[in-house]
């Protein structure tokens, strides 16, 4: 589908120059070394550009072309009063259409299930955009998971998104065709909703709202009548629901959206201004929060924008739920 999708024209278009660009400095650079007396300053700094653009278009083809067909399994404890214990597996921003197909959806949903997960979480994003095909869902029916797979949607499903300066705009509203779809294919999708699990020993819910960029959230909705004393998670696009003051009634707060950055460097961490309200840190993984609480951020499976990843291995994240 590269340079094909309506959705994806311009980035794959960008990620074409490039590499055309850098591989034509690198040969070009060689080619002139090699006519070159040996010796000159001038072919020192050329055999210098010539080294950064060949370093330039290894980093484009790995982080357009490999490195987001990586995916990694990653593992987390969190400790909290449950009987028995939990597992949990977290798939978040799959981004289905022009990245993402069904046959890369089939291969996350075999990846989950050699995990055994007791239940999977998918804190939304399910699309990339307007023309992205639900029939890319249909692998999802294959997850395999005794408690229930539950999803919430994303700023992407429901048409809001924001330029990489925070300008936010609209497009089109998929969320109920997202929501249809999901459900169609065993996936509960929790809409201001909740819905309880009993267990041998107790219980736990898992709660769910819309999208923070919708103003349709309702966390209090989302959290009202579950019974005194069962675990409670909460699913939610976004992390920066941990700011909201309802959010402290949940034991564990699970999103995505943050895709790690995308872009990333070792010890430097994202490169771009992550799209939340919490600053750069809370880029991905465990955060324990007061109150014996815990943000878990996954940096999740799909890509926005351009069809890369630098240092962002798509990820399943499984998240140990034990008795403490």
């Amino acid at each position: 589908m590269f340079l094909l999708h309506p959705d994806a024209f311009l980035c794959d278009l960008g990620i074409l120059l490039l590499v055309a660009f850098g591989a034509s400095v690198t040969v070009a650079s060689w080619v002139w070394m090699r006519q070159t007396e040996s010796g000159s300053v001038l072919k020192a700094i050329v055999g210098f550009v010539g080294l950064i653009s060949f370093l330039g278009f290894l980093l484009t083809v790995y982080g357009s072309f490999i490195e987001p067909r990586i995916i990694v399994t990653t593992h987390a404890t969190v400790t909290q009063r449950l009987s028995g214990g939990l597992k949990i597996a977290v798939v978040s921003d799959l981004h289905v259409g022009p990245y993402t197909d069904a046959a890369f959806v089939r291969s996350v949903v075999e990846r989950v299930n050699t995990e055994l997960p007791d239940m999977v979480l998918m804190p939304g994003d399910f699309i990339f955009g307007s023309e992205s095909n639900l029939e890319d869902f249909k692998p999802l029916k294959a997850l395999r998971a005794p408690l229930g797979v539950f999803a919430v949607l994303g700023n992407h499903d429901v048409g809001r998104y924001e330029t990489p300066f925070g300008r936010r705009y609209s497009g089109k509203d998929r969320g109920d065709a997202v929501t249809k779809a999901l459900a169609e294919n065993g996936v509960r999708v929790l809409r201001n909703d909740h819905e309880v699990i009993p267990l041998p020993d107790g219980a736990v819910t898992v709660a769910g709202i819309d999208d923070l960029w919708t103003g349709h959230a309702d966390i209090r909705k989302s959290l009202t009548g579950i019974p005194s004393g069962s675990l409670t998670i909460l699913l939610s696009h976004n992390p920066s629901v941990i700011l909201e003051t309802e959010a402290s009634a949940a034991h564990l707060i699970v999103s995505g959206h943050t895709h790690g950055g995308q872009f990333r460097l070792p010890f430097i961490g994202p490169l771009t201004r992550l799209p939340t309200a919490l600053g750069n840190s809370f880029d991905q993984g465990i955060f324990p929060l007061e109150n014996n609480r815990t943000l878990a951020i996954s940096r999740g499976i799909g890509e926005s924008g351009a069809r890369a990843r630098l240092f962002a291995w798509p990820e399943v994240m499984v998240v140990d739920v034990e008795n403490e």
